[in-house]
Protein backbone atom coordinates (compact mmCIF):
# COMPACT_ATOMS: atom_id res chain seq x y z
CA UNK A 1 0.00 0.00 0.00
CA UNK A 2 1.26 3.51 -1.05
CA UNK A 3 0.41 6.55 1.55
CA UNK A 4 0.92 9.62 0.41
CA UNK A 5 0.52 13.07 2.38
CA UNK A 6 1.32 16.55 2.54
CA UNK A 7 4.76 16.48 4.62
CA UNK A 8 5.25 20.83 5.16
CA UNK A 9 2.86 22.74 7.02
CA UNK A 10 -0.55 23.25 5.90
CA UNK A 11 -1.62 26.71 4.70
CA UNK A 12 0.05 28.94 2.45
CA UNK A 13 3.75 28.98 1.49
CA UNK A 14 6.74 29.39 -1.17
CA UNK A 15 6.79 25.71 -1.37
CA UNK A 16 4.68 23.05 -0.13
CA UNK A 17 5.90 19.05 -0.26
CA UNK A 18 4.02 15.81 -0.32
CA UNK A 19 5.31 12.87 0.27
CA UNK A 20 4.78 9.31 -0.99
CA UNK A 21 6.24 6.03 0.50
CA UNK A 22 5.80 2.34 -0.46
CA UNK A 23 6.75 0.02 -3.35
CA UNK A 24 5.18 1.56 -6.61
CA UNK A 25 5.43 5.21 -5.37
CA UNK A 26 8.23 6.18 -8.46
CA UNK A 27 6.25 4.95 -10.96
CA UNK A 28 2.94 6.56 -9.58
CA UNK A 29 4.07 10.02 -9.35
CA UNK A 30 6.01 9.94 -13.39
CA UNK A 31 1.95 9.24 -14.48
CA UNK A 32 1.31 12.28 -13.65
CA UNK A 33 4.17 14.41 -14.90
CA UNK A 34 4.75 15.61 -18.39
CA UNK A 35 8.84 15.82 -18.54
CA UNK A 36 10.14 13.44 -20.98
CA UNK A 37 13.54 13.52 -19.68
CA UNK A 38 10.84 11.57 -15.86
CA UNK A 39 11.16 8.37 -18.33
CA UNK A 40 11.71 4.73 -16.99
CA UNK A 41 15.12 5.08 -15.94
CA UNK A 42 14.90 8.15 -14.25
CA UNK A 43 17.63 8.44 -11.20
CA UNK A 44 17.14 8.15 -7.78
CA UNK A 45 18.52 11.13 -5.60
CA UNK A 46 17.82 13.47 -8.37
CA UNK A 47 15.65 16.55 -8.62
CA UNK A 48 13.55 16.80 -12.00
CA UNK A 49 11.67 19.88 -13.31
CA UNK A 50 8.12 19.29 -14.70
CA UNK A 51 4.38 20.11 -14.79
CA UNK A 52 2.08 17.75 -12.87
CA UNK A 53 -1.85 17.17 -14.87
CA UNK A 54 -4.09 14.78 -13.82
CA UNK A 55 -6.41 13.69 -16.52
CA UNK A 56 -5.08 16.88 -18.77
CA UNK A 57 -5.64 19.27 -16.46
CA UNK A 58 -2.19 21.18 -15.96
CA UNK A 59 -2.47 21.37 -12.48
CA UNK A 60 1.17 22.87 -11.11
CA UNK A 61 4.44 23.55 -12.26
CA UNK A 62 6.67 20.77 -9.87
CA UNK A 63 9.99 20.06 -8.99
CA UNK A 64 9.95 15.57 -8.02
CA UNK A 65 12.59 13.09 -6.50
CA UNK A 66 12.79 9.73 -6.08
CA UNK A 67 14.00 7.86 -3.73
CA UNK A 68 15.06 3.69 -3.57
CA UNK A 69 14.02 1.50 -1.59
CA UNK A 70 16.30 1.01 1.41
CA UNK A 71 17.75 4.89 0.72
CA UNK A 72 14.96 6.50 1.87
CA UNK A 73 13.63 7.71 4.97
CA UNK A 74 10.96 5.49 5.28
CA UNK A 75 12.72 2.47 3.89
CA UNK A 76 10.96 2.07 1.27
CA UNK A 77 10.77 3.23 -2.46
CA UNK A 78 9.57 6.81 -1.88
CA UNK A 79 9.33 10.14 -3.55
CA UNK A 80 8.54 13.51 -2.81
CA UNK A 81 6.64 15.94 -4.70
CA UNK A 82 7.42 20.18 -4.16
CA UNK A 83 4.79 22.40 -5.97
CA UNK A 84 4.21 25.79 -5.08
CA UNK A 85 2.33 26.39 -1.40
CA UNK A 86 -1.11 27.00 -2.10
CA UNK A 87 -4.23 24.58 -0.08
CA UNK A 88 -5.76 24.38 -3.31
CA UNK A 89 -2.65 23.22 -5.28
CA UNK A 90 -2.09 20.52 -2.73
CA UNK A 91 -6.09 19.77 -2.34
CA UNK A 92 -5.76 18.86 -6.22
CA UNK A 93 -2.68 16.61 -6.03
CA UNK A 94 -3.43 15.08 -3.14
CA UNK A 95 -7.05 14.30 -4.81
CA UNK A 96 -5.13 13.09 -7.92
CA UNK A 97 -2.87 10.51 -6.18
CA UNK A 98 -5.99 9.11 -3.58
CA UNK A 99 -7.98 8.33 -6.76
CA UNK A 100 -5.43 5.72 -7.78
CA UNK A 101 -6.18 2.15 -6.42
CA UNK A 102 -3.63 1.33 -3.85
CA UNK A 103 -3.26 4.64 -2.76
CA UNK A 104 -4.45 6.40 0.44
CA UNK A 105 -3.85 8.95 3.01
CA UNK A 106 -1.24 8.20 5.13
CA UNK A 107 -2.26 8.09 9.23
CA UNK A 108 -0.47 10.60 11.18
CA UNK A 109 2.96 9.77 12.46
CA UNK A 110 2.92 6.81 9.58
CA UNK A 111 5.98 7.40 7.77
CA UNK A 112 8.18 7.33 10.76
CA UNK A 113 6.52 4.61 11.78
CA UNK A 114 7.31 2.63 8.70
CA UNK A 115 11.13 4.10 9.25
CA UNK A 116 10.88 2.24 12.67
CA UNK A 117 9.44 -1.45 11.16
CA UNK A 118 11.81 -0.98 8.91
CA UNK A 119 14.67 -1.13 11.12
CA UNK A 120 15.91 2.42 10.49
CA UNK A 121 15.75 3.39 14.04
CA UNK A 122 14.40 2.61 16.91
CA UNK A 123 11.56 3.68 18.99
CA UNK A 124 13.26 5.71 21.45
CA UNK A 125 14.72 7.47 18.20
CA UNK A 126 11.59 7.76 16.82
CA UNK A 127 10.20 9.75 20.10
CA UNK A 128 12.78 12.01 19.20
CA UNK A 129 11.31 13.26 16.12
CA UNK A 130 8.10 14.84 17.36
CA UNK A 131 10.27 16.33 20.16
CA UNK A 132 12.52 17.64 17.51
CA UNK A 133 9.63 18.83 15.77
CA UNK A 134 7.62 20.51 18.87
CA UNK A 135 11.60 21.89 20.55
CA UNK A 136 11.15 25.26 21.69
CA UNK A 137 14.61 26.26 22.86
CA UNK A 138 18.10 25.88 22.25
CA UNK A 139 18.12 23.29 24.95
CA UNK A 140 15.27 21.57 23.97
CA UNK A 141 16.38 21.56 20.62
CA UNK A 142 19.53 19.75 21.80
CA UNK A 143 18.42 16.82 23.81
CA UNK A 144 15.91 15.86 20.73
CA UNK A 145 18.60 15.78 18.44
CA UNK A 146 21.06 13.97 20.69
CA UNK A 147 18.33 11.18 21.15
CA UNK A 148 17.35 11.04 17.41
CA UNK A 149 21.84 10.49 16.43
CA UNK A 150 21.26 7.67 18.94
CA UNK A 151 23.16 8.71 22.54
CA UNK A 152 20.51 7.33 24.26
CA UNK A 153 19.74 4.27 22.21
CA UNK A 154 23.36 3.65 22.76
CA UNK A 155 23.63 3.76 26.60
CA UNK A 156 20.62 1.43 27.06
CA UNK A 157 22.38 -1.32 24.59
CA UNK A 158 25.25 -1.09 27.84
CA UNK A 159 22.63 -2.30 29.83
CA UNK A 160 20.91 -4.66 27.71
CA UNK A 161 24.08 -6.10 27.06
CA UNK A 162 24.82 -6.50 30.46
CA UNK A 163 21.90 -8.19 30.68
CA UNK A 164 22.21 -10.83 28.28
CA UNK A 165 25.81 -11.29 29.14
CA UNK A 166 24.63 -12.35 32.36
CA UNK A 167 21.75 -14.83 31.23
CA UNK A 168 24.41 -16.07 29.05
CA UNK A 169 26.30 -17.22 31.59
CA UNK A 170 23.85 -18.85 33.90
CA UNK A 171 22.53 -20.99 31.02
CA UNK A 172 25.88 -21.86 30.12
CA UNK A 173 26.00 -23.12 33.73
CA UNK A 174 22.64 -25.14 33.33
CA UNK A 175 24.33 -26.84 30.17
CA UNK A 176 26.53 -28.68 32.90
CA UNK A 177 24.73 -28.85 35.37
CA UNK A 178 24.93 -32.61 35.53
CA UNK A 179 28.82 -31.64 36.40
CA UNK A 180 28.11 -29.58 38.84
CA UNK A 181 30.37 -26.60 37.20
CA UNK A 182 30.18 -22.81 38.09
CA UNK A 183 31.61 -20.39 35.44
CA UNK A 184 30.79 -17.51 37.73
CA UNK A 185 30.64 -16.93 41.41
CA UNK A 186 27.26 -15.74 42.72
CA UNK A 187 29.04 -12.59 44.03
CA UNK A 188 30.62 -11.94 40.98
CA UNK A 189 26.54 -12.39 39.20
CA UNK A 190 25.38 -10.48 41.79
CA UNK A 191 28.01 -7.49 41.44
CA UNK A 192 27.22 -7.43 37.58
CA UNK A 193 23.46 -6.63 38.30
CA UNK A 194 24.56 -4.00 40.46
CA UNK A 195 26.84 -2.44 37.97
CA UNK A 196 23.87 -2.62 35.77
CA UNK A 197 21.11 -0.54 38.17
CA UNK A 198 24.18 1.58 39.06
CA UNK A 199 23.45 2.75 34.92
CA UNK A 200 20.04 2.62 35.25
CA UNK A 201 20.10 4.40 38.61
CA UNK A 202 21.96 7.11 36.56
CA UNK A 203 19.07 7.57 33.65
CA UNK A 204 16.19 7.60 36.60
CA UNK A 205 18.33 10.73 38.43
CA UNK A 206 18.86 12.21 34.82
CA UNK A 207 14.93 12.38 34.42
CA UNK A 208 14.72 16.28 36.14
CA UNK A 209 17.50 17.77 34.24
CA UNK A 210 16.15 15.85 31.38
CA UNK A 211 12.70 17.46 31.94
CA UNK A 212 13.97 21.14 32.36
CA UNK A 213 16.31 21.02 28.45
CA UNK A 214 12.85 19.30 27.29
CA UNK A 215 10.33 21.31 28.72
CA UNK A 216 11.88 24.62 30.06
CA UNK A 217 12.17 25.63 33.99
CA UNK A 218 8.70 26.13 35.67
CA UNK A 219 8.70 29.70 37.02
CA UNK A 220 5.67 31.00 39.18
CA UNK A 221 5.24 34.99 39.76
CA UNK A 222 3.55 34.89 43.51
CA UNK A 223 3.09 37.30 45.93
CA UNK A 224 0.15 39.74 47.48
CA UNK A 225 -1.98 42.13 45.52
CA UNK A 226 -0.86 44.85 43.76
CA UNK A 227 2.81 44.56 43.82
CA UNK A 228 3.67 44.26 40.18
CA UNK A 229 3.43 40.29 39.24
CA UNK A 230 1.99 40.84 35.90
CA UNK A 231 4.20 44.20 35.67
CA UNK A 232 6.48 41.62 35.82
CA UNK A 233 4.89 38.96 33.15
CA UNK A 234 4.83 42.12 31.07
CA UNK A 235 8.44 42.97 31.14
CA UNK A 236 9.59 39.42 31.12
CA UNK A 237 7.64 38.85 27.72
CA UNK A 238 8.23 42.18 26.24
CA UNK A 239 4.61 42.91 25.57
CA UNK A 240 1.24 43.70 27.43
CA UNK A 241 0.01 40.26 27.91
CA UNK A 242 -1.43 40.59 31.19
CA UNK A 243 -3.68 43.05 32.04
CA UNK A 244 -2.48 45.92 34.43
CA UNK A 245 -4.60 47.78 36.78
CA UNK A 246 -4.49 49.86 40.43
CA UNK A 247 -7.39 47.30 41.27
CA UNK A 248 -6.07 44.54 43.90
CA UNK A 249 -7.27 41.43 42.34
CA UNK A 250 -7.18 42.05 38.97
CA UNK A 251 -5.49 38.75 38.05
CA UNK A 252 -7.98 36.19 39.11
CA UNK A 253 -6.22 33.02 37.23
CA UNK A 254 -3.22 31.59 35.90
CA UNK A 255 -1.56 32.63 32.96
CA UNK A 256 1.27 30.77 30.93
CA UNK A 257 3.74 32.67 28.91
CA UNK A 258 7.06 30.97 27.40
CA UNK A 259 10.85 32.99 26.67
CA UNK A 260 13.90 31.33 25.81
CA UNK A 261 17.04 32.67 28.47
CA UNK A 262 20.13 31.46 27.64
CA UNK A 263 18.97 28.82 25.05
CA UNK A 264 16.78 27.49 27.84
CA UNK A 265 12.64 27.84 28.16
CA UNK A 266 11.29 29.52 30.69
CA UNK A 267 7.34 28.66 31.43
CA UNK A 268 5.96 31.84 33.24
CA UNK A 269 2.79 31.70 35.70
CA UNK A 270 1.55 34.63 36.25
CA UNK A 271 -0.97 33.86 39.67
CA UNK A 272 -3.66 35.69 41.17
CA UNK A 273 -2.41 37.74 44.17
CA UNK A 274 -2.77 35.64 47.48
CA UNK A 275 -5.11 37.08 50.35
CA UNK A 276 -8.07 36.86 52.44
CA UNK A 277 -11.46 37.88 50.04
CA UNK A 278 -15.02 36.38 50.18
CA UNK A 279 -15.08 36.78 46.07
CA UNK A 280 -15.36 32.77 44.72
CA UNK A 281 -13.88 33.46 41.33
CA UNK A 282 -10.94 34.77 42.62
CA UNK A 283 -10.88 32.01 45.55
CA UNK A 284 -10.69 29.72 43.00
CA UNK A 285 -7.65 31.61 41.19
CA UNK A 286 -5.74 31.64 44.65
CA UNK A 287 -6.04 28.20 45.20
CA UNK A 288 -5.01 27.57 41.67
CA UNK A 289 -2.26 29.90 42.40
CA UNK A 290 -1.41 27.63 45.36
CA UNK A 291 -1.06 24.43 43.24
CA UNK A 292 1.17 26.36 40.59
CA UNK A 293 3.81 27.36 43.86
CA UNK A 294 4.39 23.69 44.66
CA UNK A 295 4.68 22.40 40.66
CA UNK A 296 7.14 25.08 40.20
CA UNK A 297 10.94 24.45 40.18
CA UNK A 298 11.27 28.42 41.11
CA UNK A 299 9.27 30.33 42.62
CA UNK A 300 9.48 34.91 42.39
CA UNK A 301 7.94 36.25 45.46
CA UNK A 302 7.49 39.44 43.92
CA UNK A 303 7.57 42.49 46.73
CA UNK A 304 6.92 46.46 46.69
CA UNK A 305 9.80 48.04 47.75
CA UNK A 306 7.54 51.07 49.06
CA UNK A 307 6.05 48.64 51.39
CA UNK A 308 8.73 45.74 52.08
CA UNK A 309 8.78 46.16 55.88
CA UNK A 310 5.89 43.24 56.66
CA UNK A 311 6.67 40.39 54.24
CA UNK A 312 4.99 36.81 54.42
CA UNK A 313 6.67 34.14 53.94
CA UNK A 314 6.11 31.62 51.20
CA UNK A 315 7.11 27.87 51.05
CA UNK A 316 8.86 27.18 47.84
CA UNK A 317 11.42 24.61 47.22
CA UNK A 318 13.16 27.40 45.38
CA UNK A 319 12.29 30.81 46.25
CA UNK A 320 14.35 34.02 44.65
CA UNK A 321 12.81 37.58 46.17
CA UNK A 322 12.14 40.00 43.93
CA UNK A 323 11.88 43.45 44.81
CA UNK A 324 9.90 45.75 42.44
CA UNK A 325 9.94 49.52 41.92
CA UNK A 326 13.45 50.09 43.14
CA UNK A 327 13.02 53.32 41.01
CA UNK A 328 10.92 54.33 43.79
CA UNK A 329 13.05 53.15 46.51
CA UNK A 330 16.18 51.55 46.97
CA UNK A 331 16.89 49.09 49.46
CA UNK A 332 19.44 47.05 50.48
CA UNK A 333 18.76 42.54 49.57
CA UNK A 334 20.57 39.71 50.70
CA UNK A 335 22.37 37.41 48.35
CA UNK A 336 19.55 35.04 45.77
CA UNK A 337 17.40 37.77 45.83
CA UNK A 338 17.41 40.74 42.94
CA UNK A 339 16.21 44.22 42.68
CA UNK A 340 13.86 45.16 39.76
CA UNK A 341 12.16 48.22 38.00
CA UNK A 342 8.92 46.97 36.18
CA UNK A 343 8.79 50.58 34.79
CA UNK A 344 12.02 51.05 33.93
CA UNK A 345 13.72 47.58 33.46
CA UNK A 346 16.32 47.78 35.90
CA UNK A 347 17.65 44.36 37.07
CA UNK A 348 15.30 42.64 34.47
CA UNK A 349 18.68 40.96 32.90
CA UNK A 350 19.95 40.18 36.49
CA UNK A 351 16.95 38.08 37.55
CA UNK A 352 16.49 36.33 34.15
CA UNK A 353 20.54 34.92 34.58
CA UNK A 354 19.43 34.06 38.67
CA UNK A 355 16.57 32.17 37.01
CA UNK A 356 18.75 30.23 35.43
CA UNK A 357 21.63 29.77 37.55
CA UNK A 358 18.95 28.76 40.13
CA UNK A 359 18.83 25.75 38.13
CA UNK A 360 21.13 25.00 35.61
CA UNK A 361 25.11 24.40 36.35
CA UNK A 362 26.69 26.93 33.82
CA UNK A 363 28.70 23.83 32.94
CA UNK A 364 26.30 21.54 32.87
CA UNK A 365 26.17 19.88 29.14
CA UNK A 366 23.95 17.41 27.67
CA UNK A 367 24.24 13.89 28.53
CA UNK A 368 22.54 10.96 26.94
CA UNK A 369 21.17 9.90 30.10
CA UNK A 370 19.45 12.90 30.31
CA UNK A 371 15.87 11.15 29.97
CA UNK A 372 12.77 13.46 29.47
CA UNK A 373 9.74 10.67 28.49
CA UNK A 374 7.59 9.92 31.26
CA UNK A 375 7.10 6.74 29.43
CA UNK A 376 11.32 5.79 29.44
CA UNK A 377 11.36 6.20 33.28
CA UNK A 378 8.25 4.05 33.94
CA UNK A 379 9.64 1.64 31.72
CA UNK A 380 13.28 1.70 33.98
CA UNK A 381 11.91 1.82 37.38
CA UNK A 382 9.90 -1.35 36.35
CA UNK A 383 13.35 -2.87 35.44
CA UNK A 384 16.00 -1.79 38.12
CA UNK A 385 12.50 -3.06 40.46
CA UNK A 386 12.90 -6.61 38.50
CA UNK A 387 16.69 -6.55 38.74
CA UNK A 388 16.31 -6.03 42.66
CA UNK A 389 14.24 -9.47 43.00
CA UNK A 390 17.20 -10.75 40.62
CA UNK A 391 19.42 -9.60 43.56
CA UNK A 392 17.06 -11.65 45.93
CA UNK A 393 16.98 -14.69 44.06
CA UNK A 394 21.09 -14.89 43.71
CA UNK A 395 21.27 -13.84 47.45
CA UNK A 396 19.16 -16.49 48.49
CA UNK A 397 21.22 -19.03 46.22
CA UNK A 398 17.72 -19.73 44.07
CA UNK A 399 18.38 -21.99 40.84
CA UNK A 400 20.03 -20.66 37.77
CA UNK A 401 16.32 -21.07 36.57
CA UNK A 402 14.83 -18.88 39.17
CA UNK A 403 17.38 -15.93 39.01
CA UNK A 404 17.29 -16.27 34.68
CA UNK A 405 13.46 -15.82 34.53
CA UNK A 406 14.04 -12.45 36.91
CA UNK A 407 16.64 -11.51 34.36
CA UNK A 408 14.73 -12.17 31.45
CA UNK A 409 11.63 -9.87 32.88
CA UNK A 410 14.11 -7.24 33.39
CA UNK A 411 15.38 -7.53 29.93
CA UNK A 412 11.85 -8.16 28.10
CA UNK A 413 10.92 -4.63 29.89
CA UNK A 414 13.91 -2.52 29.03
CA UNK A 415 12.93 -3.82 25.42
CA UNK A 416 10.07 -1.88 25.52
CA UNK A 417 11.70 1.36 25.48
CA UNK A 418 13.34 0.55 22.09
CA UNK A 419 10.44 -0.91 20.48
CA UNK A 420 11.99 -4.67 20.54
CA UNK A 421 8.99 -5.91 23.16
CA UNK A 422 6.89 -3.13 23.07
CA UNK A 423 3.27 -4.15 22.42
CA UNK A 424 1.54 -2.91 18.80
CA UNK A 425 -1.08 -0.89 20.82
CA UNK A 426 1.64 1.25 22.60
CA UNK A 427 3.38 1.93 19.71
CA UNK A 428 0.36 3.28 17.60
CA UNK A 429 -0.49 5.19 20.73
CA UNK A 430 3.14 6.58 20.28
CA UNK A 431 3.00 7.48 16.91
CA UNK A 432 -0.64 8.65 16.49
CA UNK A 433 0.68 11.80 18.56
CA UNK A 434 3.05 12.76 15.62
CA UNK A 435 1.41 14.92 12.84
CA UNK A 436 0.39 13.72 9.34
CA UNK A 437 2.99 13.36 7.06
CA UNK A 438 5.76 13.00 9.70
Amino acid sequence: MIIAALASAPGKAGISVIRLSGKGSAELVKKFLTSKRIGSEAEYNRLYYSQFVNEGEFIDEVTVVFFEEGRSYTGEESAEIFCHGSPIIVKKILEALYEVKGVREAEPGEFTQRRFMNGKMDLVQAEAVIDLINAESEAGYTASKEQLEGGLSQELKKINDMLVELITILELELDFADEDLEFTPRQEISGKVDNALKVISKFIQGYKTGRIFKDGIKVALAGEVNVGKSSLMNRLLKSDRVIVTDIAGTTRDTIEEKIEVHGYLLRLFDTAGIRETSDVIENEGISRSRKILEEAEIVLQVIDSTNAGNVPQIEAKNLIRVYNKCDLKDLSVSEGSVKISCKTGQGIDELKDLIVKSVIDENMTYQPYYISNLRHLNILKETASQLDQAKVSINESQTNEVVILDLRQALDTLGELTGETTSLDIINNIFGKFCIGK
